[in-house]
């Protein structure tokens, strides 16, 4: 996913994001695992789901400068490890990314302008696959993924448990794992 994102995001912005990686991305990784207490590559993951939505919501926050933008990322590290140690019982396992992402994220060279166009039509059809889903599914799955709640902050803004919460956004990811794989297959009939 990280790959599809960052090839759909124009040159300037994939300098931009380079940059920040660079910068900030060692002692992201370090405050992440202060935060979870403990050395596994689970810090490592959230610095990597960081970035991605970073550039999922980069029309958002590309204005911002430098240090705002290092803020948020620390921001969303700090979110995702709360959420992480609030509710690690009852998590979604996600299959792991790909091996290998920091170099592709380190050296995006090579791709055909055929990879970018791709890779942008990947983002509006998983775009469109999640504005697809039930209300009660979609609105907890795009304030965690576009809008970086804490499941705390979804349950109080909807109303409803933070169980709930987590039950709705484990429900609407496996919907949209579901619906994507229905969609690709259909396309290669």
């Amino acid at each position: 996913m990280i790959d599809i994102l960052f090839a759909a995001l124009t040159d300037m912005e994939r300098n931009r994001i380079l940059s920040l990686w660079q910068e900030h991305g060692a002692a992201l990784v370090l405050y992440a695992r202060r935060k979870l207490g403990s050395d596994s590559g689970e810090a490592e993951d959230i610095v990597h789901d960081a970035f991605e939505k970073l550039m999922i919501r980069y029309e958002k926050y590309g204005g911002l400068g430098d240090e705002q933008m290092k803020g948020l990322l620390f921001r969303i590290v700090t979110n995702q490890c709360t959420d992480r140690q609030r509710s690690f019982r009852f998590s979604a396992q996600i299959p792991p990314e790909e091996e290998g992402w920091e170099e592709n994220l380190a050296d995006p060279a090579g791709r055909s302008p055929e990879d970018f166009v791709v890779s942008a039509d990947n983002i509006r059809r998983m775009k469109s696959v999640i504005r697809s889903l039930p209300p009660v599914l979609r609105e907890p799955l795009e304030m965690k993924i576009f809008e970086d709640l804490t499941t705390g902050e979804i349950a109080e803004e909807l109303g409803i448990t933070e169980e709930a919460v987590r039950q709705r956004l484990s429900r609407g990811r496996a919907q949209v794992r579901i619906l994507w794989e229905e969609e690709e297959h259909g396309s290669h009939r």
